[in-house]
């Protein structure tokens, strides 16, 4: 267990040092709004699809080791050709979005397999408290990622006014970029270490179409569905937060790093917090007011002129997210069974990740002009988001006998850091050996 302990440190630098960075490499080299949006949202797209190859590939293997290591290796090497070609000035943003997407797609595919793998090699008396265990400490060592990587940054990469400035520069994000990959290769090599239990597969996906024809199949869509209206319309404006610190208000790498850390922050001080609101109240009241709370997050953005304005925002969106990712994946596992669940969570991935890519499409085309204006798109995602947000009680309403899912059932796993969100999760197998 102390091998996956620091593998999941390793894990966590990779992610706190280079997947943060990307959007202002992707300013340095000139992106358009357009490539901006789709920097952000076609490797989430592209990511769930690597989660749905990952478990057909599960239904036919008897290993999962050999998938999640190889993943692995390919995603470490994949950072340190990037690193190597940024250094040499022959990465444009259509190149980095191809091979952040690739990075996606290899990232979901090894968590796929890695959750499956851990969810059984973990005992269940002990899954709870392990896990916990486990993420404060990548939740420190992605801090301490993203640290590095932005004083890094400001040390090899300013511009010529201390800010993101197109065109210059390569020599940074070749350090960042090489310190993730390598990471990466120690976190795969310590993968290839770590015993595997005997794998009983997969239920078929069949079996998650029976389950949504059932009473609480049909709670389940209904949240699929909710979750991906609002993924759409978050995106509208979320892809472009950070085009807006580095462009409208140029922030420097120093500042950008400031503002993503206190997102990272307020989730790690928060999510316990949530976690016990849910187990006093809950997974529906916490949602439906989490959907609140997500809806207001552009709100002080339509004025923020500087960090003094843009930490505060940060902190709101650190907290809301928590409230929202604990509530969501609790009421997701109150509607579903265990041998359906990693169907549920692919499908789940799909559907929002489809909805970042139209949201993301949709606020692309709405500042393409010359006279772009970041805070009237703002004011149109707070619109959205608060339209969703209030159908969220009868779109979802309470359910007789519906099982209450503690925090302690609530097994989230890092997949990413995104500036607007901070550190983002994924669900874990449940501990509940429901059947259904």
């Amino acid at each position: 267990m102390r091998l996956s302990l620091v593998e999941g440190l390793l894990y966590a630098l990779m992610v706190g040092c280079g997947e943060t960075y990307f959007l202002p490499n992707a300013i340095r080299l000139g992106a358009t709004p357009l490539e901006q949006g789709l920097l952000i949202s076609l490797p989430l797209f592209l990511g769930a699809l690597g989660s749905l190859a990952a478990l057909r590939a599960l239904s036919r293997l008897r290993h999962r080791k050999g998938l999640t290591v190889i993943a692995c290796v390919v995603q470490g090497s994949l950072l340190l050709l990037l690193g190597e070609a940024c250094a040499q000035g022959v990465v444009g943003p259509a190149l980095l979005i191809a091979a952040f997407c690739l990075h996606h797609v290899l990232g979901q595919a090894a968590g796929t397999a890695w959750s499956s793998w851990y969810g059984d090699l973990v005992p269940a008396e002990i899954r709870g408290r392990y896990f916990a265990r486990r993420n404060r400490g990548v939740y420190l060592a992605t801090f301490a990622g993203l640290v590095v990587g932005g004083l890094l940054l400001g040390r090899f990469e300013a511009g010529s006014a201390g800010t993101v400035a197109a065109g210059e520069g390569g020599a940074g994000f070749r350090v960042i970029l090489t310190l993730s990959g390598g990471f990466r290769l120690l976190s795969a090599a310590l993968l290839l270490f770590s015993p595997e239990p005997k794998f009983r597969g997969l239920s078929p996906p069949t079996r998650l179409l029976q389950f949504l024809r059932t009473e609480r199949g049909s709670s389940a869509w209904r949240m699929l569905l909710v979750g991906a209206a609002l993924q759409l319309v978050v995106y509208m404006g979320s892809p472009y937060f950070g085009p807006f610190m580095l462009e409208d208000l140029k922030f420097s790498y120093e500042a950008y790093m400031v503002s993503a850390a206190v997102v990272v922050g307020a989730k790690f001080v928060l999510l316990p917090v949530w976690g016990r609101l849910v187990d006093l109240h809950g997974a529906r009241s916490v949602y439906a007011a989490a959907a609140l709370l997500v809806a207001i997050v552009p709100l002080p953005w339509l004025w923020a002129d500087g960090l003094g304005w843009v930490l505060p925002a940060q902190a709101l969106s650190g907290l809301s997210w928590a409230a929202y990712e604990v509530a969501y994946f609790s009421l997701l596992l109150e509607s579903s069974y265990k041998t359906t669940r990693p169907h549920a969570f692919a499908a789940q991935n799909v559907l929002n990740g489809t909805g970042q890519l139209l949201g993301s499409l949709l606020g692309a085309a709405l500042v393409a002009g010359p006279e772009r204006d970041f805070r009237l798109l703002f004011l149109l995602t707070l619109i959205g988001r608060l339209a969703v947000a209030v159908v969220v009680p009868r779109v979802i309403p309470p359910r007789a006998g519906a099982p209450a899912v503690g925090r302690g059932a609530i097994l989230l796993r890092v997949i990413g850091i995104r500036a607007h969100g901070g550190v983002v999760h994924r669900p874990l197998d449940a501990q509940s050996e429901d059947k259904p």
